[in-house]
């Protein structure tokens, strides 16, 4: 399996129902209000959900080798965005999803080997990788399933991803940051990361964020 991933940003259109027109290339980010936000078209990899000049959500993908190798992903997100600045509270989930038109007509799969070094290591994980949510055929991750382990955790000492009080790419808002690695079967997907929602503006609004991506036979 030689893969790649493509990845583009930033060129932002509301929409209330899906598009006459989406490509491979584009990302969804999904609010409290189930509204697609179709984010296409620039390098960039920030987001700022609170029109603040901060940037709240980082990521940056990576191809790191041949057909026997893995994909990584960074991570950099303002603690708004996960619920919190320790890793009890922090709530972060991930999935895999077919790219299908409309979101009704989307697989979810759960076959992806998902991990970070933290659920690799020692007893942190029985089975030493990151449970995807397993959701149903054309379900939306709206609200924050219950299926799926939690991305973001440890005991505060060693944890999944590490808590800053400063992390550069969000222009100097406390974070979290890690990296998450992955192998998977050829073909075209959408990769999310999935968080509570709770609030009612800014960051806090964001319940899912989706990457397409491409692996090659």
């Amino acid at each position: 399996m030689i893969g790649r991933l493509l990845f583009s940003f930033l060129a932002i259109t509301i929409l209330a129902v899906a598009p006459a027109q989406t490509s491979a290339d584009d990302l969804i980010v999904l609010g409290k209000g189930h509204a697609p936000i179709y984010v296409s078209n620039t390098d960039s990899g920030r987001f700022d959900f609170d029109n603040d000049g901060r940037t709240d959500y980082y990521v940056k993908a990576h191809y790191t080798g041949n057909a026997h190798q893995t994909y990584k992903v960074d991570y950099k997100i303002a603690n708004e965005c996960v619920d919190g600045d320790t890793a009890g509270a922090a709530k972060m989930k991930l999935g895999f999803s077919s790219t299908d038109f409309f979101f009704f007509d989307r697989d979810w799969y759960t076959d992806f080997e998902v991990w970070t070094p933290w659920f690799k290591a020692g007893n942190n994980d029985a089975n030493k990788r990151i449970d995807l949510v397993d959701l149903p055929h054309g379900a939306l991750p709206i609200p924050f399933p219950a299926s799926g382990d939690d991305t973001i955790t440890g005991d505060g000492k060693r944890d999944s991803f590490t808590q800053k009080g400063s992390i550069s790419e969000l222009d100097g808002q406390s974070g979290w940051e890690g990296t998450v690695f992955f192998k998977g079967d050829s073909g075209e997907y959408y990769m999310w990361t999935i968080f509570p929602a709770g609030g009612t503006s800014g960051c806090d609004t964001l319940a899912a964020f989706a990457i397409p991506i491409v692996i090659k036979p």
